[in-house]
Parts: structure tokens; C-alpha cells; sequence
């Protein structure tokens, strides 16, 4: 026996390997099936279907082959697909043992799926002989002419190219055949009661009928010869003289299913004809091949919640209009001790805007640019049909003489949403990642895209606006809860802070408002932040769940083909906790973190995603890249771009997170010179289309051109060269956005 190591770096390789391969076993199924089927890994002995609920509940098959997994599989899926779930008993009269309908049936749905995916003939026959090189039936010291009826179908059809499988007369070869042809549920029935009143047949006639009362030692000797006699008969009627392999060649020729009978042979007692004991045998054997051991981990599976939306956003109207209220009440109550304490900020916003016009410009002549060249590429060019005159001299060499016309089609319609991480961390870079928030708006609303931003906050309540709201009720619900669901916690919202939706004016107050209140977190100020607009944590991953009931709801209102998600951060998101249901009777469900072996399920697009790797893990096992993918697979006609804001120190620490590289020597060298160089790094993590990896300090570096008057020329040259890289930062950043865009 080969013992495994218990170092953590085995064990961590161990559970790897077995979530992949679950994984692909899941696949494998719900390919299979060609539905929109749940493919559920768990510590059960043996595999069922929910029809209900279209959930197929597998073994932890971890000590088998990967053959042995593929006919397992194949088997269990064929059970889902042609078995029905209804109570047979009843239309049967109960007189047909389970055991008789599940051999039966076996047959049945492993040839229909034989027959439906050719490729698995090969994973039952090799699947089945590795088995029986096992004896996983437990035949190898047995007998198998005095096997039951019942046991030699159910071997002849699993086993039969690995062992003769004798028959004894023509009623049992029919009732082969009978077996091999059998399409349906119905079939099998019938082909059951069929076995019965044959056996029950059988066993009269080999009942042997009451001796006469004779007298003297010569009868009683007479007597027992012909006991013998009976015996020796029944044995010859039992059994035929025709070669089974014979027998049973043309049932095998007429279905490509069935299996070929060399010989085997062994010893063995006679067996109940009521049951099959080859089966229970092997379901016993199989039972070994999971791992249901009690420190196995089980995969808990989590599914999205339904979310209400209308507790989750606050909307940009009502907003603006409690914002704005705010700041009038703050400057009244301290005009005549501070004067006007938003110059500072107002002065700064003005500022800002006329230096930012000339990126948003650049950005606007790229998406025109890049929207050009791509109609131009996908212009198609037609026949009239009219006769082009300046043509028809070439009519000798020329078959193409009508007139041409060349169509543009029409782009997608495109629209953005934009989610801005309102989270503490972001504290020191939040006034530079509005200022970029607010270029690509600007960029948005000259080349009239509709867009709508919202901040994500745990620091919201409805009471800051709704002053009738009864603070006593708490927090609403954000999602429907329901066990085995992911909990949405209900101090989250999504603050609508500026959308397209709005007029010039309107829109003017959103970002003066924003502005304001991202300056109070780097500046000192005469005022704070309304309340419920301070920094919080950072729920970056419900504001992704959310977003599966925004994006449709925008493409709707706006008539869209395309949307572009951006996402502005500068951290990961806390991972998600679900609800599950208090054990021991006890009524209410509770909260629970999502452990290392959980995995996210969708019914809707009927998958199941890898599991979650435990914190700072492997990237494209964490919630948050598992969670963008599914908003990708939920909303196809979506593009997902991302702008992080790294410090110095932290962007090795992600890039190395994102990439799955361990350590500091193993990130390449090129990519660390032009972060360096550039201040900026386009990557490509699980999740996104696109993103963007920004520098902190360079977000603060001002575009304009400015130096003393007495510089020195070493002075000049370095705030020129400072400029230029600045410029050219920006312009690399906002032609590639300008080219997911278009």
C-alpha cells in the first residue's frame, strides 16, 4: 500500500486533483445529458436523480479509475435520462421483485446510451472488465450455472465478454434477446412479469410429485433410485446441449450492445431466484469506491440569490437631491464663521475639468477612429443588378458588368456601467479614481453612450433619506434568503452617483457632488461627507452578484446590444458567507462562511464552477474571478474591464496573486520595467476582458506641463520628460479602452 504524505503541500495537491477531476466528471455528465442538468459530488454511497429538481447526485468515486469513473458516470446519467420516476409497483401488481426491474432496466439504459454516444462503448467494456478483474460481482469461486436466471442476464449483459454466461434452454435465450430489444420502460415491465410467471412455471415442474406409501426395503430402495433418477433428469432438462456461444451470436448481431460470452467456470451453492445476488455485490463493491470517510471534506454548494434590487440601489435622483441638501445645510450653518467652505474643492473640480477636456477629446477621436475602421472592415459589397455602362467594354473577359453598392452595417448599440470601490482603503486614491471615473463619463456622454456609476458601501440606511423610515425595523433584506444560497449582507448598497439619464445640468450637480466628497478624503476640509457617504468595506463581490439583475434591466431600458462593465478598485473583495438551515429541528436559517471545498452552482445555465480556493489562494479559483465569470455566462453580450489602483508594495504582491507565481524571482522582468516605466500594466486575470493595473502615484501626476521660472535646464528636461510620460500613460490606457469600446 503506498501511504501519502501528510505535508501540506501533498495534501493541497491531493485536494486539487480531486476537485479538477470532479469537475470534469460534472462536465462530463451534463454533457451526457444534453440537458440543463445539476451535477452534485457528495459523500453518499450510491448515486440518485432528482427529477424535481433536475439534480444528479454522485459518489465521491476518488478510488476509481478514470474508466471505471466514465462508466460509472455514463450509467448514472442513463438512469436520469430514460428512467421515469414513477411508482411501477402498482402497474405491475406488485409481484415483480426490484431487483428484476433494476437488472433489467440496467441493460436498457446502457444501451440506449451506447447507442446515443458511440464513444462510450469503450468506457463500458474497458469499465467492466477492469471490474470483473476486481470481481466486483464476487464470481470468481462460483458456480454460474447455478447462478439465478436473473443474475445470468444481469452478468451476460455486463460481464458477458469476460465470462460464459450459460443458459439453459430456449425460453431463457428469448427472454435474452427480449432484454437486448427492449426500448422502453414499459418493456422492461412486461420482460419482468414475463421472468416471474416462467420461474414460477419452472419451479412446478421441478417440484417432484408425492411418492405412493409402499412397503418391504425393495420398494424403499426402488424408491430412492428413482429420487435419484428425477434429480439426474432435472439437471439434463436444465441445461441444454446447444453451445451458448452459438445460441446467443445472432441476439448479438442484431445489437451492437450486446456483449460477447468466452468461457469461465467455478462452484458454488444454489441461489434465491428472486434476487440477484452479482448485483447487490457489486453495489457493495462500489460503495468502497467512494470516499465517504469523516474527514473527507464534502462540497458545499452555493447558488446565487434572488436579489431586491429596489433595497439595494439607491437612485441617482434621490441622491443628488439628499447630497445636495446636505451641503446647503452645512455651508448655512458655518458661512458666517468659514465663509464658503466648498472653494477649495469647487476651484479644484473647475480645474480639473478644462485640463481633463484634452484626454477626453483624445479618448472621443480613438472611439471614433477605432469605430470607423472597424465598420469599414465589416462592409460588404452587393450587385445592383443595373448594368454599369463604363463596363461594358470589358465584356470579353469580364462576367461582373452591373454596378456595385457597398453597405456599412450598423455598430451595436453600446452602454456602460461603471461600479467605484467606496470601500477605506481606497481613502488616499479615491479623488484621483473619481477624476478618471469622471473622464471616461465625460467621454461617454460626448459620444452619447448611456452609462450609470454606483459606488458599492456598507455604510448606507434608507433613513438618511426617508425620514419617516422606522430606524427600529432595521436594515431591509437585500436578497431573497433561502438555504444554500449566498447571503447578501443587508448593510450593502450600490449608490447610483451619476448616470446619463440626466441633463447637463443635473449631471453638472452629480460630479460637483462626487467631487466634493471624494476631496474631503485627501484634503483638509470645513466639512465631512454626508452621512452613509463614508468609506466602508469593501463588498466588491455582492455588487457582481447584483450586477446579474442591472445589467439586463440597463440593456432593456436602453435598448442596447452591448455592455461594458467597468470596475474600479483597489482591493479584493470579502468573500460571501450563505444561509443554511439550523440542524436539529431547530426553525430559521443561519450564516456561515463558504469553506475551502464549496463551489459555486447555477440552475439557470444549469453548471457548477470550480471550487473556491481559501483565501488569497489560486486567482482564478477566488469568489470574486468564479462570480465574474458567471456574470460573463449569464450576460453573454457583455465585457467586463477593470481598473486597479496599486501601490508601489502591493503591485507585486498582485501580480504575483493573479498570475499564480510564488515568488518575488518568478515574475518576469519586462513586465516590472514597463510598470515602472509606464506606471501602468495592462493584464488579463480570470473574469475580465480587460484591465488595467494603475500606479497610485502616478494617478496624482499633473498633465500640465509646468516648471519655475529660474529651472535649471536638467529641471526643464525633467519635467518634460515627466509630462510626456504622463501623456503617454493616459494615451496608451484610453486607446485600448477606446478599442474595447468601439
Amino acid at each position: 500500500m503506498v501511504r501519502s504524505s501528510g505535508h501540506p503541500l501533498y495534501l493541497f495537491q491531493l485536494r486539487d486533483r480531486r476537485m479538477i477531476n470532479q469537475e470534469i466528471k460534472g462536465n462530463l455528465a451534463k454533457l451526457l445529458a444534453t440537458e440543463n442538468l445539476i451535477v452534485e459530488h457528495r459523500k453518499v454511497p450510491t448515486a440518485s436523480f432528482d427529477t424535481l429538481r433536475r439534480v444528479l447526485t454522485l459518489p465521491i468515486w476518488d478510488k476509481a479509475s478514470a474508466t471505471v469513473y466514465d462508466m460509472l458516470v455514463g450509467h448514472e446519467v442513463g438512469h436520469a435520462l430514460y428512467t421515469p420516476d414513477v411508482d411501477w409497483r402498482e402497474s405491475v401488481r406488485n409481484k415483480v421483485p426490484k431487483d428484476f426491474v433494476n437488472v433489467v432496466e440496467d441493460a436498457r439504459i446502457e444501451k440506449l446510451m451506447k447507442r446515443k454516444f458511440p464513444g462510450l462503448s469503450r468506457s463500458f467494456y474497458q469499465g467492466y472488465e477492469e471490474l470483473n478483474d476486481q470481481d466486483f460481482f464476487e464470481i470468481q469461486e462460483i458456480d454460474l450455472e447455478r447462478l439465478s436466471f436473473i443474475d445470468r442476464i444481469n452478468l451476460h449483459f455486463k460481464v458477458g465478454s469476460f465470462a460464459m454466461i450459460p443458459f439453459a434452454n430456449d425460453a431463457e435465450d428469448q427472454f435474452v434477446t427480449r432484454v437486448a430489444n427492449a426500448e422502453t420502460f414499459e418493456d422492461v415491465l412486461a420482460i419482468c412479469e414475463d421472468i416471474v410467471d416462467y420461474l414460477k412455471q419452472q419451479e412446478k415442474q421441478q417440484t417432484p410429485a408425492p411418492m405412493p406409501q409402499q412397503q418391504g426395503e425393495q420398494q424403499s430402495t426402488d424408491g430412492e433410485q428413482s429420487e435419484q433418477q428425477g434429480e439426474e433428469g432435472e439437471n439434463k432438462e436444465w441445461f441444454t446441449d446447444s453451445d451458448p456461444e452459438e445460441d446467443h451470436r445472432a441476439d448479438r448481431d442484431a445489437d451492437d450492445a450486446d456483449l460477447e460470452t468466452p468461457s469461465y467456470s467455478g462452484g458454488g451453492d444454489t441461489y434465491d431466484e428472486n434476487e440477484s445476488k452479482t448485483q447487490r455485490a457489486f453495489d457493495e463493491n462500489a460503495e468502497e469506491l467512494a470516499n465517504n470517510s469523516e474527514y473527507h471534506s464534502e462540497t458545499t454548494y452555493v447558488e446565487l440569490p434572488e436579489m431586491i434590487m429596489e433595497n439595494v440601489i439607491v437612485d441617482s435622483k434621490d441622491l443628488t437631491a439628499y447630497i445636495t441638501k446636505c451641503f446647503n445645510e452645512k455651508q448655512a450653518e458655518r458661512m458666517e464663521f468659514w465663509g464658503d467652505i466648498f472653494e477649495g474643492p469647487d476651484t479644484a473640480y473647475k480645474t480639473y475639468k478644462k485640463s481633463a477636456q484634452k484626454e477626453v477629446n483624445y479618448l472621443v477621436k480613438e472611439f471614433e477612429c477605432k469605430k470607423s475602421a472597424d465598420a469599414y472592415a465589416r462592409q460588404a459589397t452587393s450587385r445592383t443588378g443595373v448594368l454599369d455602362t463604363k463596363s461594358l467594354h470589358t465584356y470579353k473577359y469580364n462576367d461582373d458588368l452591373f454596378k456595385k453598392v457597398t453597405v456599412l452595417p450598423d455598430g451595436k448599440n453600446h452602454g456602460m456601467i461603471f461600479v467605484l470601490d467606496w470601500s477605506g482603503s481606497m481613502g488616499d486614491v479615491i479623488l484621483d479614481t473619481v477624476k478618471q471615473l469622471m473622464n471616461l463619463t465625460w467621454f461617454c456622454k460626448k459620444v452619447q453612450i448611456p452609462f450609470e456609476v454606483y459606488a458599492f458601501t456598507n455604510e448606507w440606511h434608507p433613513v438618511f433619506i426617508d425620514r419617516d423610515y422606522d430606524a427600529c425595523e432595521g436594515l431591509p433584506q437585500k436578497a431573497v434568503q433561502k438555504a444554500g444560497v449566498l447571503d447578501i449582507n443587508k448593510h450593502f448598497s450600490l449608490l447610483n452617483v451619476l448616470s446619463s439619464r440626466t441633463n447637463a445640468k443635473q449631471f453638472e450637480e452629480q460630479c460637483l457632488n462626487l467631487f466634493r466628497c471624494a476631496y474631503t478624503f485627501k484634503y483638509h476640509c470645513y466639512y465631512n461627507p454626508p452621512q452613509g457617504l463614508g468609506l466602508s468595506g469593501t463588498p466588491l463581490n455582492e455588487s457582481i452578484v447584483a450586477l446579474n439583475s442591472i445589467i439586463p434591466q440597463f440593456k432593456n431600458d436602453n435598448k442596447l446590444q452591448k455592455v461594458n462593465c467597468v470596475i474600479l478598485t483597489d482591493g479584493e473583495g470579502c468573500d460571501l458567507a450563505y444561509n443554511y438551515e439550523y440542524p436539529y429541528g431547530v426553525d430559521g436559517l443561519g450564516r456561515r462562511r463558504c469553506p475551502g471545498v464549496s463551489t459555486l452552482r447555477d440552475r439557470k445555465l444549469g453548471r457548477t464552477y470550480k471550487q473556491f480556493s481559501d483565501y488569497m489562494g489560486e486567482y482564478d479559483q477566488s469568489m470574486t474571478a468564479i462570480l465574474l465569470q458567471n456574470l460573463k455566462d449569464r450576460n453573454p453580450d457583455v465585457n467586463i474591464l477593470g481598473f486597479r489602483i496599486c501601490s508601489g508594495t502591493d503591485f507585486g504582491r498582485f501580480y504575483r496573486y493573479v498570475n499564480n507565481i510564488r515568488s518575488y524571482n518568478d515574475v518576469p522582468e519586462k513586465d516590472m520595467k514597463n510598470w515602472r516605466k509606464f506606471k501602468s500594466l495592462e493584464m488579463s486575470p480570470a473574469g475580465y476582458d480587460a484591465f488595467y493595473a494603475i500606479s497610485a502615484s502616478g494617478m496624482n501626476a499633473e498633465t500640465e506641463f509646468n516648471v519655475a521660472e529660474d529651472a535649471s535646464v536638467a529641471q526643464v528636461r525633467k519635467a518634460f520628460r515627466d509630462n510626456l510620460r504622463k501623456k503617454t500613460t493616459n494615451k496608451k490606457l484610453l486607446s485600448s479602452f477606446a478599442s474595447l469600446v468601439s
